[in-house]
């Protein structure tokens, strides 16, 4: 996995958007396809808009779900980041 840089802005990479969900499934649309995006997936890849960090949108999501741990939120977060980061989907802005 790639190295996260917590303090700089995230974004989707050109040609890579947030499908509609279609019934329980929400889609990440690649150049390449489409990726199935569970859990909280989604609310981290639309926090990635160009705007924050990775530790803006760790500190969001901490804001969202208080009642979650936050070092598990940052560990799962960054794990999520690194692994688009080295698929192409996220870059840094």
């Amino acid at each position: 996995m790639s190295e996260t840089a917590p303090d700089r802005v995230l974004r989707l990479a050109p040609g890579c958007r947030l499908g509609v969900a279609t019934g329980q499934e929400d889609l990440l649309l690649i150049p390449e396809g489409a990726l199935r995006l569970k859990g909280p997936a989604r609310a981290i890849v639309e926090l990635c808009d160009g705007q924050r960090t990775l530790a803006g949108v760790v500190e969001e999501l901490v804001r969202r779900y208080p009642t979650a741990d936050t070092g598990r939120i940052e560990a799962e977060t960054a794990a999520l980041v690194s692994g688009l980061r080295d698929r192409g989907v996220l870059e840094y802005g």
